[in-house]
């Protein structure tokens, strides 16, 4: 079990302290490494008819509300907060922000 794993180690390298394990975990070799748990990026998804809701798939022809995020939905889902929307409003008030104030820099004043 877990006890004699770590009784084990411990009896192997005198020296060393043992290690801790948690309660029911073997304690790791190189080989049990955990796999790579990155998150895969996946390409936003096409919508295959844009005469249809992206996100309840209700038909709205040509009266459909086009998002910032590039998908067509109804008028229940227009708003980005009635579906996912994946734009970043955020970031785009931040910029106009920024480029409508440029920083004023005043010149040092040298004193008398």
């Amino acid at each position: 079990g877990a006890v004699g794993a770590v009784a084990a180690a411990a009896a192997a390298d005198p020296s060393q302290p043992p290690a801790a394990v948690a309660l029911g975990t073997l304690p790791m070799s190189a080989g049990d490494a955990p796999p790579d748990e990155t998150p895969k990026i996946l390409s936003p998804e096409e919508q295959a008819k844009t005469n249809r809701c992206f996100s309840c798939n209700k038909r709205v022809g040509f009266t459909g509300f086009k998002c910032r995020c590039e998908y067509t939905f109804c008028s229940t889902h227009r708003h980005s907060g009635k579906h996912e929307c994946s734009f970043d409003y955020k970031a785009l008030g931040r910029d106009s922000v920024a480029k409508a104030n440029p920083q004023v820099i005043a010149d040092k004043v040298e004193k008398i």
